[in-house]
């Protein structure tokens, strides 16, 4: 199969995961090609097809659609699969240029409504409530993620927490800071991410008093490492479509524990689940200390199904969509 996806690179978070994923273990198998921009390349297996478009220009000018007509001419990919609602606008309005029309799926991957995602030939949700802003036919194909082997890292010598994620607030990170401040134990707690909250989150960190405990670390491409290496990973989201950190929490993290939102809602059992406000999270981070092997036990029952989430068991759920939709648009 020739696969083209479609990715507006904004920063490397979770749509351009899901996406790098999926074209990294597809190309194993079939031709592979992705439209975004160069500044992924360093994640992309060097068997994907990299073009570089930009997916910024008007995508109602003519002469621009018909260019991009030509590009799909030329690679000729039996199916294209995007994942921001531009890039459908884009893919759909250049095919008025094409004799032989190419069938389009996309992926859903936020809980903000948007109507034209209705210009895809099919729709993937990633969860039971992205479905259901959908209003055309869709299905639901959950994330997973490729398994990186962790390897153990230096880390401090106290209780270590870790946080993951862009620095936005719908993060919650900055629930989690205030509840750190409630602690009566030693810890060292490490974020990880960049993001527009971050000079918000080091002043609520230095009005706290919490600058020898709480650390922006930036981005890490060793993610894996740090949360196999900490004592506690902590998902405290305002909310989350899905929640990527959760699988990366059930491969590599000894234990998580997770505001009730997106994928940990579903996997994680209410007593690793927390009511979002500094002081329930603080009392529950106290009491994970204080039971810390009780909640190492629980957690091992969810990462034994860990194999549930591979990126194997994902792209052979898209690959499936990918031929049943092009055997419906070609019938014989």
């Amino acid at each position: 199969m020739r696969i083209l996806h479609t990715l507006h690179w904004v920063q490397f978070a979770g749509t351009e995961k899901v996406c790098v994923d999926l074209c990294n273990e597809m190309v194993k198998e079939h031709q592979v090609y992705l439209l975004s921009q160069e500044e992924i390349r360093p994640y992309l297996n060097d068997e994907v097809h990299l073009i570089e478009f930009d997916f910024e220009k008007n995508r109602y000018n003519p002469l621009f659609l018909y260019q991009t007509a030509k590009l799909l001419e030329k690679i000729s990919p039996d199916i294209i699969h995007c994942h921001n609602t531009k890039e459908i606008e884009i893919m759909k309005y250049a095919q008025i240029f094409l004799t032989k029309k190419i069938p389009i799926i996309a992926t859903k991957h936020t809980l903000q409504y948007k109507k034209k995602y209705n210009l895809a030939d099919l729709c993937v949700a990633i969860l039971e409530d992205t479905k259901q802003l959908l209003k055309q036919e869709s299905i639901i194909i959950k994330n997973g993620m490729t398994y990186q082997p962790p390897t153990k890292i230096s880390r401090p010598d106290k209780f270590y927490i870790v946080l993951v994620g862009r620095l936005d607030k719908m993060k919650g990170f900055d629930i989690a800071v205030e509840s750190l401040a409630l602690l009566n134990f030693e810890f060292e707690c490490h974020i990880f991410g960049q993001g527009e909250e971050q000079e918000n989150l080091q002043q609520q960190i230095n009005r706290l008093k919490l600058q020898d405990k709480v650390l922006l670390k930036g981005f890490s491409n060793h993610i894996n490492d740090v949360l196999y290496s900490c004592d506690l990973q902590i998902i405290p989201s305002r909310f989350e479509p899905y929640g990527l950190v959760a699988i990366d929490a059930i491969y590599y993290a000894p234990l998580v524990i997770s505001s009730h939102t997106g994928i940990s809602e579903q996997i994680l059992p209410e007593v690793l689940k927390f009511e979002n406000n500094p002081q329930f999270l603080s009392d529950k981070i106290t009491e994970v200390y204080n039971n810390y092997d009780n909640f190492i036990y629980i957690f091992d029952q969810i990462k034994a199904t860990k194999d549930c989430f591979s990126i194997e068991k994902m792209a052979s759920s898209y690959l499936d969509a990918y031929q049943k939709l092009i055997n419906s648009y070609y019938p014989n």
